[in-house]
């Protein structure tokens, strides 16, 4: 007989996020690792420790007898309750450990259990299950409950609920299903149905990057899943294609599908709609039945009969791991699709909340961001600019431009000042969306309001609007912008050439270190729009329509716009490289020389012709 095995199992994991885990069922402590978290992320340590009590051991009759507090402590990448762009490092101590229970183990494989592997990679079978016990679902469900608090943060929610234990669907007798199963020295299995809310339209790929193989993927590093299906699952093998297909309507201007079939993915992709998926977990392997195995190191029949305790049933103890794997595995995907591209924010020009909205309705499914103008709102809306985060399903930027910086407001200071004061506020319970960021000026320095912001959860943008020419070594402008904080330096400019534009585009092009916004305004500045990539810009901003005057915006539309979807459709962003060739055609030429560029699926993208400034 030949075994194969890999000398060392993968221990890291994701495409952006890399979530590292460290630790063995009877070890003293668990660690985890989780990097390329975004910076600023608040994390909620009590709301953490509430999640984590759900899959603590030793809850109820109808669990392992085992007592974990399974605290959370964290090590490293946190300050103040806020990540700090280190990797967040936590570890969880293990309290009520006997490995003496599993004395025979060490020859004798359990049935059903991964021993026999780990025997044929390693020459031995770890104590308790070593990295492939259930015990190893603290540390992952830790960093997914961290992962849960970032989704949140972008209106997305996961759920999980027990579906079945051993085919039962009512409550009581699911728990009569485990109480038979352990009173036998048995254990039964059971599935958990999962949805997922707010998960952006187009968020995945296609092949090997498709959302459903990132979940499958993830999903099944949980001890004891033998199954994942999306939607109707295998149900749709009785289905014909009329039946099994969602049918696309409209509600409220928003793309949605009549019914859910297609669990929410369509070809890897979301689809806007909430993603559905169950997970089948089969029953726990260890029992305390006798059961016929062999003994490796004779190789002769032994019969085996576990002592130790273990749950009867793992299913109502993995419904929060589900959960926690799911975020983990959704925001590594959303955050690799933002690390591959800019995010594109729309500033919206509206006089009127309910105009905003509609704007970004309008542009919604190019929008990873909005930008809320107060100084082109109404005065009488302008109260009212709290509540706007509720009303859209993406982080808002709050913004207050004065004349001086490009924006409408020419009032008086202290009348900023109060706005903010009052905008980032704290909710009464229950607590509502705040901003996802607030944009102060260089010069605007009050340390109450950063930290009445800090203490929202809300980044500061720290803005420098340059409208004399280019800015000498911008990269050393962005750090002094920023100096020793967590801002957020943005920094925007009017060239007047476009070796201006190249300028910027060869300083930056090792600027990764820190999150930063950068963008050269006009028409010549275009370009750093359309290839924000290349500046590693955290988001590129956009307008609504194409064409506005001075006088109704303020004077956005002098200073290089274009929509988000003629960023996404016209220029392609999301799909040029940092490397794209540009070519400058006859602004009528635009569009046409982009739509063959992209038949051609050529890395190049076409701009505008326009003068120089003299």
């Amino acid at each position: 007989m030949c075994y194969t095995t890999r000398v060392n199992s993968r221990t890291e994991f994701g495409t952006h996020l890399k979530l590292s885990v460290c630790g063995a069922s009877h070890a003293r402590r668990m660690t985890f690792t989780l990097a390329h978290l975004p910076v600023g992320l608040g994390v909620d340590e009590a709301a953490l420790a509430a999640f984590m009590e759900r899959r603590a051991p030793g809850r109820d009759a109808l669990s392992t007898a085992r007592r974990e507090p399974d605290r959370v402590a964290f090590t490293a990448g946190l300050k103040d309750g806020v990540t700090t762009g280190a990797p967040l490092c936590g570890e969880i101590a293990s309290v009520d450990m006997r490995p003496r229970d599993y004395g025979a183990e060490r020859t004798i494989p359990r049935p059903g259990h991964a021993d026999f592997g780990q025997w044929i990679e390693m020459g031995r079978i770890p104590t308790g299950g070593g990295k492939n016990s259930g015990r190893l679902t603290a540390p992952l469900c830790a960093a997914g409950g961290v992962c849960l608090q970032f989704l949140k943060t972008r209106g997305i929610a996961v759920s999980a609920r027990v579906e079945t234990i051993h085919g039962e669907t009512d409550p009581k007798k699911m728990s009569d299903e485990i109480a038979r199963a352990r009173d036998a020295g048995d254990s039964v299995g059971g599935t958990i149905v999962c949805t997922v809310t707010g998960v952006p339209a187009g968020l995945g790929g296609a092949l090997f990057d498709g959302l459903e193989s990132e979940l499958s993927a993830a999903l099944f590093a949980i001890p004891g899943v033998k199954g994942v299906a999306f939607g109707t699952g295998f149900a749709c093998t009785r289905l014909t294609g009329s039946m099994f297909n969602d049918a696309f309507t409209v509600e409220g201007g928003v793309v949605r599908t009549a019914t859910n079939r297609q669990g929410g993915i369509l070809g890897g992709r979301a689809s806007g709609m909430p993603i559905t998926f169950r997970v089948a977990l089969r029953p726990t392997p260890t029992i305390f039945l006798e059961q016929p195995s062999v003994d490796l190191k004779t190789m002769q029949p032994a019969p085996l009969a576990m002592r130790g305790r273990h749950d009867p049933c793992i299913v109502r103890r993995a419904v929060p791991v589900v959960e926690a794997v799911a975020a983990f595995a959704l925001a590594d995907a959303l955050l690799a699709d933002e690390a591959a591209h800019p995010r594109i924010c729309l500033t919206l020009t509206g006089r009127t909340l309910a105009e905003d909205v509609a704007q970004f309705n309008a542009q919604r499914y190019f929008t990873d961001l909005v930008e809320l103008r107060v100084d082109l709102l109404d005065p009488t809306e302008r109260a009212h600019a709290a509540a706007f985060p509720s009303l859209v399903p993406v982080p808002v930027i709050l913004t207050f431009r004065r004349k001086v910086d490009g924006g409408a407001f020419d009032g008086p200071e202290s009348d900023r000042i109060a706005f903010f004061r009052a905008a980032l506020a704290p909710t009464p319970n229950p607590p509502k969306p705040t901003f996802a960021y607030v944009d102060f000026e260089d010069d605007f320095r009050h340390d109450d309001l950063s930290a009445l912001a800090r203490a929202a959860g809300v980044r500061i943008i720290r803005s420098r609007h340059d409208f004399t020419g280019p800015v000498p070594d911008i990269v050393a402008a962005c750090r002094a912008l920023r100096g020793d904080t967590d801002e957020i330096p943005k920094i925007a400019f009017l060239p007047k050439t476009f070796a201006d534009v190249e300028r910027l585009f060869a300083e930056t092009a090792n600027f990764t270190d820190i999150p930063h916004i950068l963008c050269a305004m006009g028409p010549l500045g275009l370009v750093s729009r359309v290839r924000a990539v290349r500046t590693h810009s955290l988001l590129t901003y956009a307008l609504p329509i194409l064409h506005f005057t001075y006088a109704s915006t303020g004077g956005l539309g002098k200073i290089g716009h274009v929509t988000p979807y003629d960023l996404v459709r016209t220029y392609r962003i999301r799909s040029v490289t940092p490397f794209a060739r540009v070519v400058f055609v006859p602004a009528g030429e635009v569009e046409r020389t982009n739509l063959y560029f992209g038949d051609e699926d050529e890395d190049a993208v076409a701009l505008p012709l326009v003068e120089e400034r003299t």
